[in-house]
């Protein structure tokens, strides 16, 4: 057997709950910008994530950007309640969820010490579609700063699942697949483009926010990051 050297993370819903965190946030800019008094924010969520699910339909139909899908769904949702937003209302949204997803996330000190361990014995990387301060404001906020190398699409401009994000690490790196393993709770956007790769890969079995209940998979998986590293250390991966 392989001995894996390189350990690939994504990062929300992989290394801390970001759906969790990201519910909190939601609801609280809902009720900052004063959308309670059109509706319920259970009636808006309700609306926005039936909303979000169309639209992602149509990113994958290659009809719809991504880079465009967040503006659209908030529109289209708060249009049904007689409001119109422009861009700009928009940005401002997301720019104060961002401050309510920062406030909401709190380091988990056995994890963060876990994860420090690990780095005398494995390449830590990070693999993550994201703006790059955001992403990078994260990891400072979960206390897990200068220890992976990171690759935030942001910054490459490569998108899981682009067979192309991976291989972009891997030749950069100077890494063989066969040695590396990609850890991640999508299996569309980490794990099946992983495995066409010749990765080792590991789902971390958590439900989007938007999803209405996991996908069945039968290879290996972890409820959380926790069992991982645990794992890690036990079953020497």
């Amino acid at each position: 057997m392989t001995k894996i050297k390189n350990l690939i993370f994504d990062l929300d819903n992989t290394l801390y709950d970001f759906s969790k965190v990201w519910k909190i946030s939601n609801k609280l800019v809902f009720e900052y910008l004063g959308y309670d008094k059109f509706t319920t924010y259970e009636e808006f969520f309700k609306l926005y994530k039936s909303v979000n699910n169309q639209l992602v339909k149509e990113v994958l139909k290659g009809s719809l950007k991504i880079i465009e899908l967040r503006d659209k769904r908030l529109m289209l949702t708060l249009e049904q309640f007689g409001l119109t937003l422009t861009v700009e209302d928009c940005n401002f949204y997301y720019e104060k969820q961002f401050e309510y997803i920062l406030e909401s996330i709190t380091p988990d000190e056995e994890v963060n010490l876990k994860i420090r361990q690990l780095q005398d014995k494995y390449n830590m990387i990070i693999l993550t579609n994201g703006k790059s301060y955001e992403q990078r404001m994260k990891l400072k906020k979960l206390g897990l700063e200068n220890i992976f190398k990171l690759y935030i699409s942001g910054e490459t401009h490569i998108s899981k699942p682009k067979e192309k994000a991976f291989l972009n690490v891997l030749e950069t790196e100077g890494i063989l697949a066969v040695e590396t393993m990609m850890i991640g709770d999508s299996l569309y956007h980490d794990i099946v483009p992983a495995k066409k790769l010749g990765l080792k890969t590991c789902l971390v079995e958590k439900q989007w926010h938007f999803d209405d209940e996991l996908q069945a998979y039968s290879g290996y998986k972890v409820k959380n990051i926790k069992q991982f590293l645990d794992e890690l250390e036990t079953k020497m991966l």
